[in-house]
């Protein structure tokens, strides 16, 4: 189990990465995100803002209400996704990894996929 504190330090060196590139800081432009990251075995909710082109880490205290994506699943799935270690593609669809959005988020989530793990 990966717990809070690891996966925090996960998702802002998944960050970093993000926004170094400029490709995906062009593909994010305009699209303005609250992304709501649960693990379902440890319990801990972590996110990411998407605004400005630029991606954020939010930790627990940070997070907003409400989020137009969440993603669920075990916190070993999670941080192996956002190591870069596992396409978010496999475990989404045999239902390990779930996503809750909107048509059009799932269709740019897609595109990210495809530009940050080549799936």
């Amino acid at each position: 189990m990966v717990g809070a504190d690891e996966m925090g330090r996960i998702l802002e060196a998944f960050v970093d990465r993000f926004n170094a590139n400029p490709q995906l800081a062009q593909m994010a432009a305009g699209w303005e995100r609250t992304i709501l990251i649960r693990a379902k075995d440890a319990g801990w909710r972590l996110g990411l803002e998407v605004s400005g082109g630029r991606v954020r880490f939010l930790d627990d205290g940070a997070l907003p209400a409400s989020a137009q994506i969440v993603l669920e699943s075990e916190s070993e799935t999670l941080a192996a996704i956002f190591r870069g270690e596992l396409s978010p593609t496999d475990p989404y669809l045999d239902g390990s990894l779930v996503v809750r959005s909107s048509e059009a988020d799932m269709m740019k989530l897609d595109v990210f996929t495809l530009m940050v793990w080549g799936e």
